[in-house]
């Protein structure tokens, strides 16, 4: 049960953002530069996350994460593991 509504969860989150690159006037230029930029980022603080007090690791949902959401999903990362 846990799983169908993580699953379900993951499908809304990816249903508006489909819907927020469908606003923009270069759809699929702005949905490959919001995943590049979050895969970018999310390499970036794992790497270099040291400074900072947190490094995350380069996992499936860690990259699932940075890949829907983009930079705010690592910075929503960031902020979850610093709050805990």
């Amino acid at each position: 049960m846990n799983d169908l509504i993580f699953k379900g969860i993951w499908v809304i989150i990816g249903l508006i953002m489909l819907r927020f690159y469908a606003k923009r006037k270069h759809t699929v230029r702005s949905a490959i530069l919001g995943m590049v930029s979050g895969g970018v980022s999310l390499v970036l603080l794992h790497y270099f996350g040291s400074y900072i007090g947190f490094s995350p690791q380069i996992n499936m949902f860690n990259t699932m994460m940075s890949l829907v959401l983009g930079v705010p999903g690592v910075i929503l990362i960031t902020c979850v593991n610093m709050l805990l």
